[in-house]
């Protein structure tokens, strides 16, 4: 009886991985529609059928690999806070407890770089600086019910803050953690030797500290 010869194809779960992480550095490397499938299958060692296959099209690429940051990202952000709300015991729960549960995952996950963020991080930053209208929307859509939640949340620790003037101090505060975790990614960018000091939980009490603050500012007549 003849043994059955061991396939050389890697495992379909596999290639899925290799692509994901390949397209993923290209995009940050070189923007979104710069980068074509062709770029992406020759990079990743795989053919168009693969990508398919796995995917269907470049925009479904695109969607997935951020729905495989963002999802673990929002999931671990609306633990926290329904954390803080149970312990707050039915009570508005602390700004700072609240701030923390949104700023902990994303700076957290911000520095593990051995899974592939600091590219992901380089994405969102050029996502930025180079807007595009769909993956705008599919953010937009993901982030729908935390951000609901979270300012929900915010509003009932802030009772006399304007549900409008929340819409631009919560804009302000995702500014500055987003600025904040691209200096880190980039050490040219601070002070010499302050980058080998810095470490996550240094960067989420600042932030706590400096978003707590201007959200508790007296609104502007």
């Amino acid at each position: 009886m003849k043994r059955a010869l061991k396939s050389s194809k890697p495992p379909p779960a596999e290639t899925r991985g290799r692509v994901l992480d390949t397209a993923e550095r290209l995009f940050a490397e070189r923007g979104i529609e710069a980068v074509s499938i062709r770029d992406i299958t020759r990079a990743a060692k795989a053919n168009l059928a693969a990508i398919n296959y796995h995917f269907g099209t470049k925009q479904e690429l695109v969607a997935e690999i951020f729905s495989r940051r963002l999802t673990p990202l929002s999931q671990e952000r609306l633990a926290l806070l329904d954390e803080v709300e149970r312990k707050a015991d039915g009570k508005p729960a602390r700004l700072e407890a609240v701030l923390e549960a949104l700023f902990r995952p994303a700076v957290e996950q911000s520095f593990a770089c051995a899974h592939g963020n600091k590219a992901f991080m380089q994405l969102l930053g050029r996502c930025l600086s180079e807007p595009s209208a769909a993956v705008e929307r599919f953010i937009h859509r993901h982030f729908e019910t935390t951000i609901r939640r979270f300012n929900a949340a915010i509003l009932r620790a802030l009772p006399q803050l304007p549900e409008q003037e929340l819409f631009w101090r919560i804009s302000f505060v995702g500014g500055a953690m987003h600025h904040a975790l691209l200096i880190c990614g980039k050490p040219s960018l601070m002070p010499t030797g302050m980058h080998k000091r810095l470490n996550a939980e240094e960067l989420i009490q600042r932030l706590i500290a400096f978003a707590a603050a201007g959200l508790r500012v007296p609104v502007p007549h």
